[in-house]
């Protein structure tokens, strides 16, 4: 029977997001498993069809696993890199009936420790204070930046664009800092339009913008957690649990 992994993403427009970010992560994950045929896709039907319109010709999930059994092949791990079990999760899995599925980034209660943890030590890398947008949903899953939330330690504060607790929850907090000194950090696996607009842009909305307002220097750190060696290794270990189980 022939085998493969798929390792599907939402997807980024940003070139330099998906070389430092996603790439790693799906070379990583093929690394770990030599006897599968790789493959890739996006879950966002915007982001496939702009770079299709680039003459980037990466598919959707449900392309991508009607071409692999197409080709024969009987056994496929589907490694999600979504962050939470939410709405693009929910799809893909289902798309993947009777394949292999892994679990999302944050999930069980030991990711949501191990990320706080590896949070903490960015923030101490940092020598200040880390403010980190997540991506937030109207999805039941909101729910796991609250327990994440609850895990975080001190100096490290959690807010989301969408969903139900946004940066105007944290200002109090925020300002009760004894030094204004701050950095900015994407809690997604990329760092794209959010993290360079919604974040770290100069436009009067920006978290950025609206810190710096109030008095805050602020520090972007425009990296996505794909491309920390950490979260990488999460990945894989939930891959190969998918297979062992």
């Amino acid at each position: 029977m022939k085998k493969a992994i798929l390792v599907v993403s939402f997807g980024t427009t940003w070139r330099e997001a998906r070389r430092t970010c996603i790439a790693p992560v799906e070379d990583e994950l093929f690394a770990a498993f030599p006897d599968r045929a790789p493959a890739r896709a996006y879950t966002s039907r915007f982001i496939v069809r702009r770079l299709q319109a680039q003459g980037e010709d990466i598919p959707g999930e449900a392309e991508a696993l009607e071409a692999l059994r197409a080709a024969g092949c009987g056994d496929i791990l589907v490694a999600c890199t979504h962050m939470i079990p939410g709405e693009e999760y929910e799809r893909a899995a289902a798309l993947a009936e009777g394949c292999r599925v892994t679990r999302p980034l944050l999930d069980a209660e030991a990711d949501l420790e191990r990320m706080a943890s590896l949070l903490g030590g960015v923030a101490r890398e940092e020598g200040r204070p880390l403010v980190l947008m997540g991506h937030g949903t109207d999805h039941a899953a909101d729910g796991v930046y609250a327990r994440l939330r609850s895990k975080l330690p001190e100096g490290v504060f959690l807010a989301c664009v969408e969903g139900s607790h946004g940066l105007a929850e944290l200002l109090p907090a925020l300002d009760a800092l004894p030094e204004k000194r701050v950095t900015v950090m994407p809690l997604m696996l990329v760092a794209g339009d959010h993290a360079h607009n919604d974040l770290a842009g100069d436009g009067p909305d920006s978290w950025k913008s609206v810190l710096e307002a109030r008095g805050f220097d602020v520090r972007p750190r425009l990296q996505g957690l794909g491309a920390l060696a950490e979260v990488r290794r999460m990945y894989v270990e939930k891959a190969r649990r998918s297979v062992d189980s």
